[in-house]
């Protein structure tokens, strides 16, 4: 059952992320830029190796993805002033923007997922789910950011 489960939530999130991309295509922005942008809106001036700490990447789909958005006129880098090697990076104007109609969609998506799913059962759902990431945090020997 527990196969099952994990195999079902794994569909789940592939389908979410295909419906984003849905969305997202006519945005000219792939699922991944946007995870990216959210993270850098998030904390403007983070550095490309930070991003990479934060996400489930390698180093070269990160170097791309970030390429692309600068190169869209979604991000810009500036180079750090106590270490030059170093560029910060920062969302645009343009990308603020982006932001704001995903926030619509998302809204939509998510809505639409959870349609005919009560509060309840969304509460034991998401308790069941926190127990699991609990457990194989703890087989894997790290700590939780939350």
């Amino acid at each position: 059952m527990i196969k099952e489960m994990c195999y079902k939530m794994n569909k789940s999130n592939m389908l979410y992320k295909r419906i984003m991309a849905k969305h997202l295509e006519d945005m000219n922005i792939t699922y991944a830029q946007l995870l990216v942008l959210r993270v850098i809106k998030a904390e403007p001036g983070i550095t490309a190796k930070e991003i990479l700490l934060q996400m489930d990447t390698d180093k070269a789909t990160l170097s791309g993805i970030i390429s692309r958005l600068e190169r869209d006129g979604y991000i810009y880098r500036e180079r750090n002033e106590q270490d030059k090697r170093v560029r910060n990076i920062y969302i645009s104007e343009a990308s603020k923007d982006i932001c704001n109609q995903v926030k619509q969609i998302e809204s939509k998506c998510l809505s639409t997922m959870i349609d005919g799913i009560d509060d309840a059962d969304m509460n034991q759902f998401l308790e069941v789910i926190d127990l699991l990431i609990e457990n194989q945090i703890k087989e894997l020997g790290e700590q939780t950011d939350e």
